[in-house]
């Protein structure tokens, strides 16, 4: 896949970045040490990260940053909440489960309802130890990147899925621990009732046809899985946004009681992420060479056209100023953050959500007036979808 068939040309476009606070220059104050989680192995995903540290963005905030690459069997929230890293990366519904846990250890508030599921519904990763954190270490939201979701599942026509509903007893993949509450919300919105089986790092089940459909990323495993030469009219695709679960993804969390022992260095590191994402966007080749060296270090698989795909729909989703229904560039809009509550609450994964004051401290209101409560009483049914059937989605070039 050519970069000019991306978008991806190296041209110049209007920043989107705050202006920095600047940095101590006291010579005799070093870096601090900050350990940053992200939740998968070295990817596009995570390009404006890299790019802060190479460009020196974040050393110009006071920082000496580390990434730590977790996965499925370990989160990003787990290495957060167990106090080994400083940041995190998370999904906005998957940091509001954990941090309602933190908030009240003995409570069931992450719990998938019906357990029907085993692990692949839990929402810790195999270690019980982040629902029983106490609650001065919760998560707490820095910024939002990622404003729409680009969750999805894929099914085989051939198993003959062709809506929604088809799911029912059939066998679906899913990632244990984070990031599928808001597949969980939709399954238990729908009374569909399938059999869910731990997903992990691949999609290998799915393509050898253990597994009748599987959570995907529009920008990762269903590119994966055209490369893997699948054609997609083999395939039915349910992007979770159409159904009315368009949760932003992609969020900069801290630690509670982190965050309380420092002072404007969390928002430097914000502003600097965001300095990150602005480079990737404008050098957008150099950016793809910088995740595949990092994904050379790690001794993780991967390619070029695979990479810029995903640059490419990642940009897409944290730069969204034509999207005036979306919040602005780093922004989590009250609406959303009431939006997701509201599911999540209805599908019993949550019983109370924390103040949106709470959760993120630094977010505007902008001109929305007074943040909706996000803990509405639970409703029977969740939020409505324009219909039960697929929505197209561009196969990839």
């Amino acid at each position: 896949m050519l970069a000019s068939s991306l978008g991806l040309a190296e041209s110049p476009l209007p920043a989107a970045v705050p202006a920095p606070i600047p940095a101590p220059q006291d010579g005799d104050n070093p870096l601090t040490s900050v350990r940053i989680a992200l939740q998968w192995s070295p990817q596009s995903q995570f390009a404006g990260f890299y790019l802060a540290r190479e460009q020196g963005f974040y050393a110009a905030a006071g920082a000496d940053v580390r990434f730590v690459h977790t996965n499925a069997n370990r989160s990003s929230l787990d290495w957060l909440l167990q106090g080994d890293a400083e940041l995190a990366t998370a999904f906005l519904a998957d940091a509001m489960v954990a941090a309602a846990n933190a908030d009240s250890p003995d409570d069931d508030a992450g719990d998938a309802p019906g357990e029907q599921s085993g692990d692949a519904t839990r929402n810790d990763s195999g270690d019980d130890s982040s629902d029983n954190m106490p609650g001065l270490a919760r998560p707490v939201l820095i910024g939002q990147l990622v404003q729409r979701s680009n969750l999805m599942l894929l099914a085989w026509k051939d198993h003959g899925i062709e809506h929604l509903e088809d799911l029912n007893g059939q066998r679906i993949s899913l990632w244990p621990g984070p990031f599928t509450a808001a597949i969980q919300a939709l399954l238990t919105g729908r009374q569909i009732t399938p059999e869910l089986i731990p997903q992990y790092g691949t999609v290998n089940l799915f393509l050898h046809g253990g597994v009748s459909a599987c959570a995907a990323m529009e920008y990762n495993e269903y590119h994966r899985i055209w490369q893997a030469g699948i054609d997609e009219d083999r395939l039915t695709a349910f992007l979770l946004r159409d159904f009315g679960f368009d949760f932003p993804e992609d969020g900069l969390y801290a630690r509670s009681d982190w965050l309380e022992e420092h002072s404007d260095l969390p928002q430097r590191l914000w502003q600097a992420t965001l300095k990150g994402w602005e480079y990737a966007r404008t050098h957008p080749q150099q950016a793809i060479d910088l995740v595949m060296a990092e994904a050379e270090r790690a001794g993780v698989p991967s390619n070029r056209p695979h990479q810029g795909w995903m640059l490419d729909h990642i940009l897409g989703s944290i730069f969204v100023e034509n999207d005036s229904t979306l919040a602005a560039t780093g922004q989590l809009a009250p609406g959303a953050y009431a939006a997701t509550a509201q599911a999540l609450i209805a599908a019993g994964l949550l019983t109370k959500a924390p103040p949106f004051g709470v959760f993120c401290p630094g977010c505007r209101l902008q001109d929305e007036g007074p943040p909706p409560d996000p803990s509405p009483e639970p409703s029977p049914g969740l939020p409505s979808a324009p219909s039960n059937e697929p929505h197209p989605v561009s196969p990839p070039q």
